[in-house]
Formats: C-alpha cells, structure tokens, sequence
C-alpha cells in the first residue's frame, strides 16, 4: 500500500512540477459498484472448491476535487481527490444455501429481511489518470487511465457501522481506472469511467463456520466472515467543471 502511494505521490509531484498552466475544478458522478468475491472452501474439505459470493449492484456517488496539468498540447496528468461510496448487496441466502448443499446438508431459506447484507464503504479516493486528447467538433476527446489509492472513512453492514480497527474489513484500497470523455472549451466536460480494485479487503483467509449455521441467519450476514477475497469494482457517469 505504502509503495504503491508513493508511486502516485510522484507521479503526482512530477505532473505538478510541469510550467504550463494548471486548471482547477469540481466533478461528481453516479456511480454503480459492487464487491468482487470468491471463497476457498478446501480448507473444510478438499472436494469443496471454490465459490463465487453472489453480490449485486447498488447505486452510490462520488464527488470531490480535481486538478488538470498539461504536459503536452495533448497529454495532461489529472489528479482527482474524492469522496466515493461503494459496496454492494450480498446474497447471502443463495451463498449459504450453496454451501450447505456442498456440505450434504439442506438449504436453508432465509428470511427475506435477513437474506441480503447491504454493504456500504465510504472512501477518500485518490485517481492520477493520464489524458490525451483528440480534437472533436467544438471541443476535445479524452481518453486515459491510471493508478488510484483510496482509505475507508466509514462503513456499514445493514446499517450497523462497521470497526476497521476490529471487524473483518482492511481499510485501504489500490486499484486502477479508465475514462473516456468529452470537454467543451467553456470548461464543462463529461465523462464515463471504470474503476477495478485490485486490494483484497477481507481480512479473514478462510471462512467462519459460525457464519455458516443455519441456525444463526443473522451472523451470516458479515461477507467478510465468508474468508476469501472482497474486491472493488465500480463504473459510472462524471460530470466535471474546470473554474476559468
């Protein structure tokens, strides 16, 4: 994580060094993202395998700051600061029941207001990206991709916070992302993006069985709890403002 930062942190520095003009501005988006997720099962058993977590899309948004620095007449460095919401739904009802089906045992029926775990994780985002541009009819194409570091401020599992000091969740985030977009000459510019984690932020390697009882519903509701991997993914629809 640390390596990585320092990375973007100069290529930040780098960017910022250049002589040409840089341009200031706001940006905010609707963003969908979800969670990214797998479960090594061998650990119970060596036939078991590994499972794909089923976790559906939930709407969010992120906001913030960013800067442009011209390199070149066509490729600028563009660091963005950001308040970014992610997560996802977690069905947990269809997990587990695939699990005890793996296991020989019946499937288990949730509830429907205990089936499904909303996770929402509210991040500082990071992105460096790297632009070109095309010129287009009155304005320009942008086209480019870059690093991202981003560090958890807050979560929440169904609404009940989440400890990242205690609880099964690794604050910090590293990924990249992509963005073509489009900005006239007043400045206004719009833009779609996607972004791709590639930090595991489950702490737990292997699963809890207490998540696991059919019994208990509720203490499955925890992806974390699950072991495996937990990784970001999102994509969305920017528009930004460069202040003259």
């Amino acid at each position: 994580m640390r390596r990585f930062s320092l990375i973007i942190l100069l290529f930040l520095s780098a960017a910022l060094s250049a002589t040409a003009q840089v341009r200031y501005g706001l940006m905010g988006s609707v963003q969908a993202s979800n969670v990214a997720s797998t479960v090594d099962l061998t650990s119970l058993g060596p036939t078991l395998g590994t499972l794909t977590v089923p976790i559906n899309q939930r709407v969010g948004f992120r906001a913030g700051l960013m800067a442009d620095v011209p390199v070149t007449d066509r490729l600028s460095i563009q660091p963005q600061l950001l308040y970014s919401v992610k997560g996802g739904n977690v069905d947990v009802g269809t997990f587990v029941g695939t699990v005890l089906t793996k296991f020989g045992l019946p499937s288990t029926t949730f509830p429907i207001e205990t089936s499904i775990s909303r996770v929402v994780v509210n991040y500082i985002e990071l992105p460096v990206l790297a632009l070109y541009s095309i010129d287009a009819g009155p304005g320009r194409l942008r086209v480019g991709a870059g690093p991202y570091a981003a560090v958890a401020v807050s979560g929440s599992v169904n609404g009940a916070p989440i400890n990242f000091n205690t609880d099964g969740f690794h604050k910090h985030d590293l990924g990249a992302t992509a963005s073509v977009g489009y900005e006239l000459p007043l400045g206004l510019n719009v833009s779609v993006y996607y972004a791709h984690g590639l930090t595991n932020f489950s702490k737990n390697a292997t699963p809890n069985l207490s998540s696991l009882n059919p019994t208990n519903p509720t203490a499955s509701l925890d992806p974390s709890a699950f072991g495996g991997t937990l990784r970001n993914r999102s994509y969305g629809f920017s528009i930004g403002y460069f202040i003259k």
